[in-house]
């Protein structure tokens, strides 16, 4: 239907030459320029001897050279390995080991993350290094102390200054074609150990995740002008090309801070954006927000968890009819949305509906399935799976297909049910993993972590309700005998092995954990005095 990403890359960039494509603060990139960088990326990798699908690992923040550089990577015909920013060395190791990737493009930022990350990735033999921009700090490379434009040494690998060995190369179009089959993208979640899994996309299956779901939820009209303070390797992506195909404008913010988001609305006439809840309490909250002009604002897309009713009713007398919710997975894809027409108070129904994930896409079909995988009716609870032309092709590892893809249906270990009017209602989740911020923790991996402590002797981790987050991570922990640890000592030891996000927000001491009659710590019973008196138990 839409080709190759290459070549929807570059039709837009032919329809729109000479008009502005990405604002990055006081640097602007048009059409014409963003497709002759994609090519100089495209041709720099052929001659460093990257071949048709081989893996590139991508570690940048929100700034400009982001989308043309990932354009390049499948100009190339190289497959994109994509890498959260807010990932500790760990899991970003487990994700260029698990993907074999073979180059890594990263900002200077990550300096540190990448000199400890390369040690033990021998299948890495090329090293690009990005240097400036607003996306870090001073240039202060940890292996060599060398700046912007010199070629260093790290870990015995060379690694290449971005902006002097791509703006090297030839700006012609690569002789490279890849098909619509051909691998593209290589995302990572994880299972229900909290070990991320690789999910490959082909150039076809993402066309339909990222472009068409973005077209159907986003509402992008001509002209759009889209702000990025959501990362980029997180779920606001998928509306950087339907942003394209309107001859409109993809606005890169370094992050999702209220005051810079603000002034970004006002001085580029933002028109739609995408943020986790939390930053539309944060905006409703914001001391200053009526001394801005935000009345170029049109859609404002939320992921990750509903906004609790009684803030979306302020949230619509502040703002209008502007918000859409959307529910998605990397396996799954883009399922449902919430449109802006169903964000009602006026109604007890529209109401009750603002609890739902929306409907299904259109193109999308949903079923709720028992234990052994048979359809169940209307109102009754079960396992949410769907089925679509974006869903995933195949885990890294096939051997784990069975886990999520089943007769053709994704398994999104979800637990919910449709209504009668076809809206999703999403109860509870088979795994334990915790949304907090719109960002997905997995408890298992947590307890690994705080069971490291010489101190902890059991460590159960839950999400809890927070106003902000949606969810918070609670770690409740039962010390060992004669051995005292504080609250902020395991907290930290957990930021350090797997970043500020998964890291519990407050941990509970206490002599033993509950079990069930299987033996099992029995989370349930550690949540519900938490989570007493709602109608879901997830954010």
């Amino acid at each position: 239907m839409w080709g190759t990403l290459p070549e929807v890359f570059d039709r837009v960039c032919l329809y729109y030459a000479d008009s502005t494509a990405i604002i990055d603060d006081d640097r602007r990139l048009t059409y014409r320029q963003m497709q002759s960088w994609a090519n100089r990326v495209a041709n720099g990798l052929g001659v460093l001897g990257v071949e048709k699908g081989d893996r590139v690992g991508l570690l940048l923040p929100n700034i400009l050279e982001f989308i043309p550089t990932q354009h390049g990577i499948w100009k190339a015909g190289a497959v994109l390995v994509q890498m959260p920013t807010r990932s500790a060395v760990r899991g970003h190791r487990t994700i260029l080991g698990q993907a074999g990737a073979t180059t890594l493009i990263y900002h200077a930022q990550f300096d540190a993350v990448v000199t400890e990350l390369l040690d033990g990735l021998p299948d890495v033999k090329r090293v690009i290094r990005l240097a400036g921009g607003h996306g870090g700090a001073a240039d202060t490379h940890a292996g060599a102390g060398a700046g912007a434009g010199q070629t260093t040494v790290l870990n015995a690998l060379e690694v290449l200054d971005y902006r002097t060995f791509f703006d090297s190369q030839p700006d012609s179009p690569p002789s490279v074609s890849p098909a619509e089959d051909d691998d593209a993208y290589v995302l990572f979640t994880s299972g229900s150990t909290g070990e991320p899994k690789g999910v490959v996309n082909s150039h076809f299956t993402w066309a339909h995740y990222s472009i068409t779901a973005g077209l159907e939820i986003a509402d992008i009209r001509p002209g759009e002008i889209f702000a990025h303070g959501a990362p980029l390797t997180h779920f606001t992506q998928i509306f950087v090309m339907p942003t394209f195909l309107r001859g409109g404008v993809n606005v890169m913010l370094p992050g999702l801070d209220v005051d810079v988001l603000l002034k970004t609305i006002e001085e580029e006439r933002v028109t739609a954006t995408a943020v986790v809840p939390t930053i539309v309490y944060l905006l409703l909250d914001h001391p200053g927000r009526t001394s801005f002009d935000l009345s170029s604002l049109n859609t404002m897309i939320y992921a990750g968890s509903p906004i609790a009713p009684e803030r979306l009713r302020e949230a619509l007398d502040t703002f209008g009819p502007i918000f859409v919710q959307t529910y998605a997975g990397t396996e799954p894809g883009y399922v449902s949305c919430l449109r802006k027409e169903d964000h009602r108070v006026d109604t007890e129904q529209g109401v009750r509906r603002l609890a739902s994930a929306g409907r299904p896409i259109p193109y999308v079909k949903v079923t709720i399935q028992d234990d052994n995988d048979q359809p169940l009716p209307v109102g009754e609870p079960g396992e949410i799976c769907s089925r679509q032309l974006g869903q995933m092709l195949t885990y890294v590892d096939p051997a784990r297909n069975a886990e999520a893809l089943r007769d053709g249906w994704v398994h999104t270990g979800d637990i919910g049910f449709l209504d009668p009017d076809g809206f999703i209602y999403i109860v509870d989740r088979k795994k334990d993993m915790v949304v907090s911020g719109g960002f997905n923790v997995f408890p298992r991996q947590v307890e690994d972590v705080l069971l490291t402590h010489p101190a902890v002797a059991q460590a159960a981790v839950v999400g809890v309700p927070h106003e902000k987050w949606g969810e918070a991570v609670l770690a409740v922990v039962v010390a060992k005998p004669s051995e005292t640890v504080r609250e902020g000592d395991l907290i930290a030891h957990v930021k350090r092995e797997l970043g500020s996000v998964p890291a519990p927000k407050s941990i509970v001491f206490c002599d033993s954990l509950p079990v069930n009659p299987a033996g099992k710590v029995d989370k349930l019973a550690i949540r519900a005095p938490y989570w007493a008196g709602r109608s879901r138990e997830i954010g």
